[in-house]
């Protein structure tokens, strides 16, 4: 365990982070960056968790603020998110990010549903690489949880895949779109936060971790299909067993 730094974990909304703060030990309600955060322990872990709201400012913001204030020493990002049709994963399954686009960053395609290309400029350079809008999460982090959490669940016929992530800020519902951005990104799971996460950690040097449960098949706009409630439940439970499973 260590004891000088926490772990910093992200939801969108409440739900998505509602179960692990029930679970905290000695936990507190502080107030940094003009938001809720709950510090506590569980597992013998010292534990930051944020409500950051949704879209990529938010999130950025909200992430800035606890590390401008709280020493961190990894990240992670959860809750419900949009499984791509052909990516393998079903309503209610897994996804663990292998990287993160912000598919809105650079110059417009030629047509709505191509997707932008690259800037000459990147949106963050540090000392060892220049990124464009596509962001890392950590190799070391998300294989070790897709073999804790595959472990876990395969005897409950759900699946934990590692995949793509992309951010975006209008949620897509064409199929054209849909086409585009899986061809373009081998897009796995879509939402609206992950990149700006993404972002904020690499410019802190912290190692960044994106687990999300699918509640919904991405243009698929009948909500009386969708599982959110599941969604929230899978994702939450994944942290906590990645918690329980190894002290990080």
């Amino acid at each position: 365990m260590k004891t000088d730094s926490s772990i910093l974990i992200v939801g969108a909304v409440f739900q998505e982070i509602a179960p692990i703060i029930e679970k905290l030990y000695n936990v507190q309600k502080i107030s940094i960056g003009n938001r809720h955060i709950f510090c506590g322990t569980l597992f013998n872990q010292s534990l930051v968790i944020v409500q950051s709201g949704i879209g990529m400012l938010n999130a950025v913001q909200a992430v800035t603020a606890v590390i401008e204030k709280i020493p961190v020493h990894l990240i992670i990002n959860t809750g419900c998110a949009g499984a791509f049709p052909n990516s393998g994963i079903s309503i209610g399954d897994i996804g663990i990010a292998t990287k993160e686009t912000d598919i809105h960053f650079g110059i417009e395609g030629d047509s709505p549903e191509n997707p932008v290309e690259q800037l000459s400029i990147p949106v963050i350079q540090t000392a060892c690489a220049r990124y464009y809008g596509s962001y890392p999460v950590s190799e070391h982090y998300y294989k070790m949880a897709h073999d804790i959490l595959s472990k876990e669940f395969i005897s409950k016929n759900i699946v934990v895949k590692l995949l793509p992530f992309i951010t975006v800020s209008t949620i897509t519902t064409s199929v054209q779109r849909i086409n585009s951005l899986f061809n373009s990104y081998h897009a796995g799971m879509e939402n609206m936060e992950g990149a700006g996460i993404a972002h904020v950690a690499l410019h802190y040097n912290k190692p960044f971790l994106e687990i999300r449960a699918a509640s919904n098949i991405v243009g698929e706009r009948d909500k009386g299909k969708w599982k959110m409630t599941e969604a929230f439940e899978r994702s939450t439970s994944s942290v906590l067993l990645l918690l329980k499973a190894f002290h990080i």
